[in-house]
């Protein structure tokens, strides 16, 4: 899936000072709120009123068009009153409505409450908490393009790290999500 709008929704993002993006959709018959980092070019999804949500991590302007949190595929059926689902029809109205979203800069609380949400399959250690030089295992390499995006995981290979994740949030895991090589550069391999 090719999201067309994510250029324009970037620069509106960039007029406004805004790194990480927080909005609402709503999705037929379900609210989604919705956390986009540009520069990790990764959507969090988390369902209002549900304990379900998932990730996109865009390549370019390219997303993978598979959900890999089968809960998620359900609701959002189920928000279609639909008997089937296509992950490419909810990506195509997201890409249709960025030039309209409106978006604030996202608090550490909503991005706790999105985050919680969005992330699947990755035990507890959800959130980043410092980078450890190492290599990357492929289990590693599948955790870091979910919780943080391909942008990262190209950062990573090119720096010899690893993202290091932790049951709990802190301060430089909202800041990371705002800008991962701000981050490195301020800390570096440090906790």
């Amino acid at each position: 899936m090719r999201f067309t709008n994510i250029q324009a929704f970037e620069n509106r993002m960039l007029n406004a000072n805004v790194n990480v993006a927080f909005f609402t959709l709503q999705y037929h018959n379900c609210a989604i709120e919705i956390a986009y980092s540009s520069v990790q070019r990764k959507f969090l999804f988390a369902f209002v009123d549900h304990n379900v949500g998932f990730t996109c991590s865009l390549n370019g302007e390219y997303a993978n068009g598979y959900i890999n949190h089968q809960e998620a595929v359900v609701q959002l059926m189920n928000c279609r009153n639909h008997n089937r689902y296509n992950p490419i029809h909810f990506y195509e109205f997201l890409n249709n409505q960025l030039p309209h979203a409106n978006f604030v800069q996202v608090s550490r609380n909503q991005y706790d409450r999105t985050v919680q949400q969005a992330v699947s399959n990755f035990e507890d250690r959800i959130y980043f908490n410092h980078w450890r030089n190492s290599n990357m295992s492929p289990k590693q390499r599948n955790k870091t393009i979910e919780l943080m995006g391909h942008n990262v995981v190209e950062f990573c290979d090119q720096n010899h790290i690893i993202p290091v994740f932790f049951p709990y949030p802190t301060e430089r895991t909202l800041t990371t999500f705002e800008d991962f090589q701000q981050d490195y550069n301020e800390h570096g391999l440090g906790e």
